[in-house]
């Protein structure tokens, strides 16, 4: 949504790769206030077009909610799949080397960088493991 300067209202709404929900909320508001402010007193908005702003804001917060859920479900879900490879055979890829290593996975840490496994004393990103042997 772009205000323009005869308080008009385009609807064309461009989002960026890099924007976190809340910058999205935030650019949504400021967008939504200024146009409010910048309205034609003459000319007021209409109560639809303030309900149909109201109902994407709501989109939008739905939004948000949606990916934040997506990426706790996903954290779950590499977690669950480390401690599942604990004491089992893997080939993995360390970070930063071309050759696979294989080894037991002999333990997971959890950071905030991501979930590591010890593979024969080298520390390797789960999502890394090319192969597991029972």
């Amino acid at each position: 949504m772009t205000v323009t300067p005869g308080g008009g209202v385009s609807n064309t709404v461009t989002a960026t790769a890099n924007a976190t929900p809340r910058t999205t909320r935030d650019q949504f508001l400021k967008l939504f206030l200024t146009q409010l402010q910048n309205q034609n007193p003459l000319e007021p908005m209409q109560d639809r077009d303030f309900l149909m702003q109201l109902a994407q804001f709501t989109q939008v917060e739905n939004a948000e909610e949606m990916t934040h859920t997506l990426q706790n479900l996903q954290t779950l879900v590499t977690s669950t799949r480390a401690t599942t490879l604990l004491g089992k055979q893997v080939i993995a890829l360390p970070e930063g080397e071309a050759e696979p290593v294989e080894g037991k996975v002999s333990a997971v840490r959890f950071t905030a960088d991501g979930v590591w496994l010890m593979v024969s004393g080298k520390q390797v990103r789960v999502q890394n493991v090319l192969q597991v042997n029972g």
